[in-house]
């Protein structure tokens, strides 16, 4: 049996109003837009999402169009490298300016090794020593992820860190460091599958993003967006 996840304390205040502003650790990012998304119909990341936005002034807000990747990708700000993973639309998102990556195939592992796969398609890929991860149908995803979760990781000592909610973990929010290749090769190899099982065995760190919740709510089905 899987024991509760400890909550390791932190107080995002030093975050809430650095919004896009670099700090000192340098990491890769990744969006996750490998799956298949059959409850949508279509691929979750290129589907168009309506947010009202700030404009520069603070003062007024204006109403904005774009695909959910492009949302994600607005969120993740400070990185080195961009890539979005993805198996299926490859020309559609380069066409929206993004880098791609496919799902790396590895002997005894197979295309069918679900978001691992591209989790580890991205740390091979990456330069950096940290990626950080989002899957591509959490728009909403706040503007200090980048900030509170690297923070957390210059403050404690762990390879892997994964976004707690308050509630349970989102299990493709993570910071990894890439140290952990090997060991996600041989899980993969074992016939392991699950992402939250995976996190356990590395002894992953949450990383406490209770007060915004609602943030990390992922878009599954076209009412989720309407």
């Amino acid at each position: 049996m899987l024991q509760t996840p400890l909550i390791a304390p932190y107080s995002k205040v030093k975050c809430l109003y650095m919004g896009n502003v670099r700090n000192s650790m340098k990491f890769d990012s990744v969006i996750l837009a490998g799956g298949k998304s059959r409850r949508m119909g279509q691929d979750k990341g290129l589907m168009m999402h309506h947010q009202s936005v700030l404009q520069s002034s603070g003062m007024k807000s204006t109403h904005m169009s774009q695909p959910m990747v492009s949302w994600v990708a607005a969120s993740l700000a400070g990185f080195d490298n961009l890539w979005v993973n993805t198996n299926e639309h490859k020309q559609a998102y380069e066409q929206l300016g993004f880098v791609t990556i496919k799902d790396v195939l590895h002997p005894d592992i197979g295309p069918l090794a679900g978001p691992l796969l591209g989790v580890l398609t991205g740390l091979q890929k990456a330069t950096s020593d940290w990626v950080l991860f989002s899957p591509c149908d959490t728009p909403n995803i706040p503007t200090n992820y980048p900030c509170v979760m690297t923070r957390f990781a210059q403050e404690n000592i762990s390879d892997a860190y994964v976004v707690f909610d308050g509630e349970r973990r989102q299990n493709l929010h993570l910071l990894l460091h890439r140290s952990l290749i090997e060991d996600l090769i041989a899980y993969l190899l074992s016939g392991g599958r699950k992402t939250y099982e995976w996190l356990e065995r590395v002894s992953a760190m949450n990383v406490d993003f209770s007060d915004q919740k609602l943030a990390f709510k992922n878009f599954n089905s076209p009412s989720d967006i309407e």
